[in-house]
């Protein structure tokens, strides 16, 4: 039985500790982290975990429990380098929430820290596993649409940005919180890495962010082109009101794939 701590308890953390307590062979859920107490006390109700032992204001107290493996990391992206550094030195195994940090030396400094320590660190990109989206780079893989032209992503979230989401240098925005998955399909569809990229944004959906945060957008266009030649996109959205939207697709010399809903 692997125990497992889910440090922060909004809705992606939540989430995960539904998981881990109700559909997970092989899998009991520890600890439950948040150092906002309602959030948390609220979670451990719904959970049916005893609030006095299996919760914790403080990450780095729920880390000193030696019988605990592994964390889940789904706090706000700021605080991930520090917790998942300080994880690591305590020899737990980590998946971290997308995305990963707000700079790339953060993410280096997880890398080395869960290297150095010799534990797995795993990132949020769900769609690697998904059925779907396997199916279709199998295909593209196997020449079915011969040589790729263009790889084309979308994630259309309806969940409304939370006040801290507008600050861009506290949360990187939208592309990252959004559409990091989206970057992760193409750039793994294509095999291959950006050369160049052009994109435009707009608030369009939060006229509460407007003032105080002018550079906080709600919709994304994303055009690239791959080193090798091949082309992409992105569009994201936050805040829509029809559905969650996640789909791909790939053109090929000879086809195309569809993938997602």
């Amino acid at each position: 039985m692997i125990r497992i701590g889910v440090i922060g308890t909004g809705r992606a953390g939540l989430i995960h500790a539904q998981n881990y307590a109700t559909s997970v062979p092989g899998a009991r859920l520890a600890w439950l982290v948040d150092s906002d107490d309602s959030s948390r006390l609220n979670a451990a109700k719904e959970l049916g975990l005893d609030a006095n032992e299996s919760t914790e204001a403080d990450y780095r107290e729920a880390l000193k429990d030696d019988r605990l493996d592994a964390v889940v990391v789904a706090t706000p992206t700021s605080f991930h380098r520090d917790i998942v550094v300080a994880a690591a030195q305590a020899g737990k195994h980590v998946l971290c929430e997308k995305p990963m940090a707000l700079t790339a030396d953060d993410c280096d400094a997880m890398i080395a820290a869960c290297d150095t320590a010799n534990v797995k660190l795993q990132v949020g990109f769900m769609r690697r596993f998904d059925a779907g989206f396997r199916e279709a780079f199998s295909r593209l893989q196997a020449g079915e649409i011969g040589e790729l032209v263009h790889a084309r992503s979308l994630t259309h979230g309806p969940s409304i940005p939370k006040p801290w989401m507008f600050d861009i240098a506290e949360s990187n925005g939208p592309l990252a919180e959004v559409n990091s998955h989206d970057i992760d399909t193409i750039r793994w569809f294509a095999g291959d890495e950006v050369a160049e990229v052009y994109a435009m944004a707009g608030n369009y959906r939060s006229p509460e962010a407007r003032e105080a945060f002018p550079d906080f957008y709600d919709q994304i266009h994303l055009s690239m082109k791959f080193r090798r030649g091949a082309q992409g996109s992105i569009s994201g959205a936050q805040g829509v009101r029809y559905a969650y939207d996640a789909r791909a697709e790939i053109i090929g010399t000879e086809g195309i794939l569809f993938v997602g809903g």
